[in-house]
């Protein structure tokens, strides 16, 4: 019997969900062979706890949370964004999916996947048709399998 709940986060939850957005960075930089330093990972995870501490309550980003027995495992969360309508979208709002991590050892259990299933069937019942996303190397198949493409239409610029 799958002893796995997903539930929706609360701001109680705040301090998990910044700690999953932490090692989640620190994972993804590590498998690229680089390290955030301490002052730099602390200074991310301060700053998602300020969006999140904003944005929960006005319900601007959703979070969702997989637990087993009182242990948080896995989380994921989307934000609302205004943006531009488009040909193949007329509204004007899109999801951005984010901060999506499970547990090293509880991997390969589809809590991500059970994550975006919620995150999907939300979207639809808002009316929100475009969601978007930065992938990791790993959670790249994980999106494809829900049907997530590669954009080639989209570039960045980070500024210094």
């Amino acid at each position: 019997m799958d002893t796995l709940r997903m539930r929706e986060a609360t701001t109680g939850d705040i301090s998990i969900l910044a700690d999953h957005y932490r090692r989640m960075f620190d994972e993804i930089w590590a498998n690229k062979g680089e390290k955030i330093s301490s002052s730099l990972a602390g200074e991310i995870e301060q700053a998602y706890v300020r969006k999140l501490r904003q944005q929960l309550p006005d319900r601007s980003c959703r979070a969702w949370m997989i637990e087993e027995g009182h242990r948080i495992i896995a989380s994921g969360a989307v934000s609302f964004v205004a943006y531009v309508p488009t040909p193949l979208d007329p509204s004007s709002t899109i999801a951005y999916l984010h901060s999506m991590y499970t547990d090293k050892e509880h991997r390969g259990r589809k809590c991500a996947e059970r994550i975006m299933q919620q995150v999907l069937d939300h979207c639809r019942a808002q009316g929100i048709r475009r969601i978007i996303l930065n992938a990791s190397e790993a959670g790249q198949p994980v999106y494809e399998k829900l049907g997530f493409r590669t954009a080639s239409d989209m570039m960045r610029l980070i500024l210094e």
